[in-house]
């Protein structure tokens, strides 16, 4: 995968669903693209605040865009998985 794939997965999705915060875009296309679905090593990879990206995924788990499927409570990385609607709509956006 590389960069300019990942921007495009990024901006296929926010013209699909325009309220997307890019951050909540990326958390989507991750996983799909084979990047590692956890919070702590999307925050590090992208130079991102920890807290942006658990408040990016918090939004994405009310929409059911995302499951949470592991939280440590000490360090609160967070691993997830798409859901369904989420698997959808990254295909109507490929």
């Amino acid at each position: 995968m590389t960069e300019s794939e990942f921007i495009d997965a990024v901006d296929a999705l926010r013209a699909r669903r325009p309220e997307l915060t890019r951050i909540e875009a990326g958390l989507l296309a991750a996983p799909h693209l084979g990047l590692s679905p956890d919070t702590r090593s999307f925050a590090r990879v992208f130079d991102l605040a920890h807290a942006h990206v658990l408040r990016a995924l918090a939004r994405l788990d009310e929409a059911g865009l995302v499951a949470v499927t592991e939280r440590d409570p000490r360090s609160q990385r967070t691993r997830f998985a798409p859901t369904d609607a989420a698997r959808g709509l990254l295909a109507e956006a490929a």
